[in-house]
Parts: structure tokens; sequence; C-alpha cells
């Protein structure tokens, strides 16, 4: 094709009546290579329209990368796609602050940065996704059955997959963390069938310890055994879902590309999985389990189980032994773990007051089960409990700094907390990790896995983690961790990626005043302009969610929100006062329910009004006059910020910072109390991040868009 700008790597390819729109591209694999790059089919004449677009990105690309796509490699008369070493670096685009693109497709803001397009994220050509044209994936479009397939993964990103160490994946969010673990372990599968099944020898193969078993009646292959663990189950669910697609197409028609995806069992539950981890069925593998079943296997795998200490976790058992999968022990650990909120509605009112002030529930809660039962210093420990002595020699460059006095409290709180939950029957996550510890006098009866991968990995303590190195032994290859600090919300969990060495705007904030929370990394960048977040003034004696759904007319004429939508709400109260006035409208989600997952539009209901940090908020304020973003003329006082009385704006940092980056295309914060939202509002407003409208109908009209059946069905899948 005619192309002034990108030197001829645009071409066109007539098929019955309409042309294939394709570029030479280039892809990292095991080594560079070119590729044809299909961007569209389309009728002859809506091609220019997309060749300006097109143009005006090739534009931004390097004169080498340009070259190397329109190098020729020829075999005979053949034409084939020519490669290149690894080792060589290849740079895609020219700096940003250097390109030529043309008004349409380069955007400078205030802040000086400038994009490659400007387009909604929906349309983007630069956010399209890609996936290789195989025999195989032709073979299984034409089947007919709905499958996920091995998406083209970034230079980056390939590098990482193709890393064959143990490895600690640090990114933030929407950065392919998840992706990069799944696609790891599609393609130590894919390598591990090809070795194994004798089609050919895998260059570079990344299996170690893996061998082909001596059968005298058939040559099958030995297992591989790989898990994926995670914390949330919505997340587990969606990658157990994807990590079965993707390893049905390498499985070249065996039993496990039978899967019957509309009817196979992704509950949160895992009824699929055994309840133990000894001779785990081939079936089952890859194992995508959460961190709760993989606790729960490895109980099973003990012999003697922890549960067996509770009278009410056996009953209905005839041998009076611990029967798992009963409905007596899944309704004794529901309502016998003694999770955050247990803590703060049935143990932190009956602690003594002195020991209490100037200390939060949250803070106490995080000591207690990341450090004086869940640090690594506590397994050393005889009873895997740090000492009072020992807890207060801990260092003190943690996230907060405790003065003496305050140490001697959290112990003296801990105590306390471990008498009653003795009393009451009861126990925590952090009992049952103490107890699977055993495993350092017992053996291991279990299956050895060959590849550990553990995804948000903030979410667990250091001996949660720990426990992996008795199931795994492949230690130098086979963990791949992957986490975010900035996404540290489990409650209890204080975790930083410098102790597990040792075996957006929101976050600037954080740098400031928690340095030690969280993993500093490069600013982010990106090539596109997206669409700065609206924050929605709907006015105190208003109801914002009455106001986007209430509509007018019969039920059957009101459109709520779409598939690919979500509102957001910090926790279960919130959520089901909304399901109260909008019914099923919409899907409605905590933070901690959608962490992992991504939506078109996010709708982000009263953060603030039910923050517990309520007006200490206008902390905030101190920092925007640090770096004179603050009109002193406008407020007249703000707090100065103490560890003691804002250590909860840590979380809460986080906690926005998750909600805020589930959006793909559009987000919208409103609020019920505009006294509490103020300070970050006007932190926003003041960097010109954000923009305001007011909420009436025609604004709640056009953030409505409907879903066919088939949409949320997809969706369905995903939460």
């Amino acid at each position: 094709m005619c192309c002034e700008k990108s030197s001829q790597i645009l071409k066109k390819f007539k098929v019955e009546g309409l042309y294939v729109i394709c570029s030479i591209d280039i892809i990292k694999e095991v080594k560079y290579i070119q590729v044809l790059k299909v961007w569209d089919i389309l009728p002859l004449e809506e091609i220019p329209k997309l060749t300006k677009r097109l143009e005006s990105i090739f534009s931004a690309y390097t004169d080498d990368y340009i070259n190397r796509c329109t190098a020729k490699c020829l075999e005979g008369n053949f034409e084939v796609p020519r490669s290149w070493p690894a080792s060589q670096e290849l740079i895609k685009f020219n700096s940003l602050s250097n390109c030529e693109g043309d008004s349409e497709a380069s955007v400078s803001l205030g802040d000086e940065r400038v994009y490659v397009e400007n387009s909604k994220v929906s349309e983007s050509l630069l956010l399209m996704k890609f996936y290789s044209l195989s025999q195989g994936v032709v073979s299984h479009l034409l089947s007919g059955k709905e499958l996920d397939l091995p998406m083209q993964v970034t230079d980056e990103q390939m590098d990482i997959i193709l890393f064959g160490k143990s490895s600690f994946i640090i990114g933030r969010s929407g950065t392919g963390k998840t992706t990069i673990l799944t696609m790891k372990l599609f393609q130590i599968d894919l390598n591990f069938r090809v070795a194994s099944e004798g089609i050919y020898e895998v260059e570079n193969s990344r299996i170690s310890d893996v061998e082909v078993a001596n059968d005298s009646e058939s040559s099958k292959p030995s297992i591989l055994r790989q898990l994926f663990v995670m914390v949330s189950p919505k997340l587990c669910d969606a990658v157990k879902q994807h990590v079965s697609q993707l390893t049905s197409i390498s499985c070249h028609g065996s039993s496990s590309a039978d899967i019957n995806l509309e009817e196979a069992d992704c509950t949160s539950d895992f009824n699929d999985i055994p309840n133990n981890s000894v001779d785990i069925p081939v079936k089952n593998y890859p194992l995508v389990v959460t961190f709760h079943k993989f606790l729960m296997m490895l109980d099973g795998t003990l012999g003697s189980s922890y549960f067996e200490r509770f009278h009410e976790a056996k009953k209905g058992s005839e041998s009076n032994r611990i029967c798992f999968g009963s409905v007596a022990l899944q309704t004794f650990i529901r309502s016998k773990e003694v999770t955050f909120d247990r803590f703060c509605s049935l143990y932190w009112p009956r602690f003594n007051e002195n020991r209490k002030k100037k200390l939060d529930p949250s803070r106490v809660f995080t000591e207690i089960i990341s450090h004086i039962k869940g640090g690594l210093q506590a397994g050393e420990s005889s009873d895997g409990k740090l000492s009072f002595k020992d807890y207060c020699l801990l260092s003190e460059s943690r996230i907060f700094t405790l003065t003496k006095q305050e140490r001697e409290n959290v112990y003296f709180l801990f105590q306390a907390y471990e008498n009653l939950k003795t009393k009451r029957g009861e126990f925590d996550l952090g009992d049952l990790v103490i107890d699977h510890h055993r495993l350092k006098s017992v053996r291991y009866e279990g299956d050895q896995m060959d590849y550990v991968y553990i995804d948000e990995v903030q979410d667990l303590s250091m001996r949660q983690i720990s426990l992996f190195k008795y199931i795994c032994q492949n230690v130098e290859e086979g963990f791949i961790f992957a986490g975010d600090t900035a996404q540290t919300i489990a409650r209890g969990i204080d975790f930083r990626f410098q102790d597990i060495r040792s075996f957006p705007q929101c976050y600037q904030v954080l740098y400031r005043y928690f340095p030690h929370s969280i993993d500093i990394l490069e600013p982010e960048t990106s090539l596109i302009s997206g669409e700065a977040p609206v924050l929605l003034e709907s006015g105190n004696d208003e109801n914002a969610i009455v106001t986007v759904f209430g509509g007018s007319g019969s039920e059957a004429e009101i459109v709520g929100f779409g598939a690919e939508q979500v509102i957001l709400v910090r926790d279960e109260t919130a959520k089901n006062e909304i399901c109260e006035y909008i019914g099923k409208q919409a899907l409605v989600l905590t933070i901690m329910e959608c962490k992992g997952l991504e939506f078109q539009d996010v709708l982000l209901y009263n953060f603030f009004g039910t923050s517990p940090l309520k007006y200490q908020w206008r902390v905030i304020y101190e920092y925007m006059k640090e770096h004179n973003w603050l009109d002193v003329k406008l407020l007249q006082s703000f707090p100065n910020f103490s560890e003691s009385r804002h250590s909860v704006l840590c979380s809460e940092l986080k906690q926005l910072y998750v909600a805020i980056t589930r959006t793909r295309q559009r987000l919208w914060i409103c609020e019920n109390k505009e006294e509490l939202s103020k300070p970050m509002f006007d932190y926003w407003k003041r960097r010109g991040l954000v923009q305001l409208r007011k909420l009436d109908d025609s604004v709640a009209q056009a953030m409505r868009v409907a879903s066919s059946p088939q949409e949320w069905r997809d969706r369905g899948k995903k939460v």
C-alpha cells in the first residue's frame, strides 16, 4: 500500500470482496522475528481511515525498527520471516517528546506529556490484543469451541516468561502480571508436552528435573505438576477458566481438550479438587486454587488435621475424625474463623481501654497476623509466635515506627486476644499456618510440585509464603511470585518485596508518609491519552445512586449498567445497601472482591464517606502545602501528619489505588458527603487530574450501557 510515513510496511490482500489490512511487525519470542500483524478486514472504501490512523502510529517508530520490518529474507522464490538474536536491543518507539505525529494522533497536555494516539481505550489500535495464528489455533477456531487463545505479549513480558530462574515480578495495576504468570505456565506446559510426546526437541527448554517415565506398558510421559495460587476466589475462578482453555490448546485433542467449559465447576469451593495433595489426578493439573484451598489440602495431607481439636468441626463424623468437605467442617470454618471484621466487632470492644489508646484495630490486627504470628522470625520460636522480648526488638524500619510503650501495648492486646479466642473456640489463619509448619519436622507425603506460581503475593504473610518450600524443591527455578505493594489491602497483611527476597497519583502520598510500605518503581507512562476521571457532584441532600438508576417509567424501560461496568464500594454493608436501591440493574462489588479484575467503566461510590479516617483526610492538605499546591487563604488549618493518628491512611490509600485502577475506559467518583471527600478532591483538582460534572439525568443516562445476555454470561464466568 502507498504509505508516506510507514516506509511500505502496511499491506492489503483482497479476499472475497474484502481486504485484509496488515503490517510487517517484529515480535520477541526466543528471538526477534518478523510477522504479519492483521489489523482489520474491511471493504475498500473504509481502508483510508484506518490507514491514516496506522500511519500516525508508524511515524513514531524508530528508523532501526522500520528498517528491520522492511528487511527481506529469501529462500528460493519465497520471502520468509527474517530473525535476529534476542540479545540485540530493539527500540520500537522514538522518544515521545520527539514524535512528529499529527494533531489527531499526538497530544501534549499541561504536564508536557506527549501521546502517540488519542482515542478511546475501546477503539485504541495500540491497545489491541493480537494472537499467534497457527494450525492448532485454526483447528480450534473451526471447531466452534469458545476458547481463550494465547495472547501475544510485549517484549518485556516475554523476557520474564522466558526467564529460567525463580523470579519476583513487581508491577503496578494493569501491567500484565497475571498474564505473565498464566502465559509462563502455559509455555512450560506446552514445552513439556512437546518434549514428552517426542514431536520435536524444544530449543532452550526451560523444563528441568522433569523426565519421561519408563512405563513397560506404554510410553506415557511423567506428570508436570504446576500449582497456581492466589487469595481472591473471584480472581482464582477467572484464572482457572483461562488456564483450562489455554492448556486445552496444548493437549492436541487429549481428554483435557474436551472440557465443557459451560459446565465446569469453577466455584470457590473447588469441589472438583481433592481435599489432600496425595496423588492428585493428572486431569487437575495445572492446579489452580485459592490460598485457603491450598491450606485445606495441606491439612488433609498431614495425617492429623488441625481442626480435630475442635469438637464442632467433627459433628456428623462416625469415626470422630475430621471429614474434609463435610458441611460440618465448612460451617465451623465460616462461623469460627476470626477475620478482621470479627476481630473488630467481637474482640476489640473487650480489650483494655488504656492499652488500646492511640492504637487502631487495623494496626493491632496487622501486627498480630503479620509479625507476632506471621513473620519469618516467629518461625524460629518453639510455638511459632514471637516472644514479648523478640517482638519489642523488631527492626524499627518497618512501615510504621512504634514506640516502646506502643509495642508493649500491642503485645498485651495480642495475649488478651489469644486467651479470648481460645475461650470462644475460634481460630485465625495464623493458627492454621503455624500448625502446618510442623512440616519442618514431619515428612511431606503429598505431590511435589515442579513449579509454583503465586499471584497477588502481597496478600500473604511471610510465614504463609514459606509454606510453599515444603511442597516444591525446585527452589532455583520453580518459584514465580507476582504482586504490587501498592495493592496490599488484605487485612492483617504487612508485605514488602524486600522481605520475600530474604527467602498512580494516590500513591505519591504513600511515598511521602509511608516510604517503607511500598516498593518504589519508575513512573508509569502511556502511549495513548485516556479520558480523565470524572468527579460527580450530587449534593449532600441527594442520593447519587437513585439519580443514576432511579429513572422513570416501567422497570422494563430502565437501562442499568452493562456487563462491562461495575459499582465499587468499600464493604459488604455498603454493597447490601446499594443493592436494595438498584436490585439487578448493575454489578456491585467490594474493593476486595474486584482485585485483579478489570471493567470498561467503574463507579466508585462513597469511598470517603465510609472511610474510618473521616475528617482526618484533611492531612492531605499538609502534603499539598509542601508542594505549593495549596491556597492557604482558602484553608485556615489542617492536621499535621502523625503515624499514630494517621496509620490507617496507608491502608486507605492502597484501597483507593486498587479501586481507581479497575477501569479501562471511564472512572466516575461520587460521594454523598462532600466534607469528607473534599481534601482528596481538592488534591486531584489542583493537579489537573480530574474533570467535574454535575450529576443530573442527562449525565446519568450517558453513564448507562446495555449489554446482551451473552455479554452477561461472559462476565458471569469472570466474577
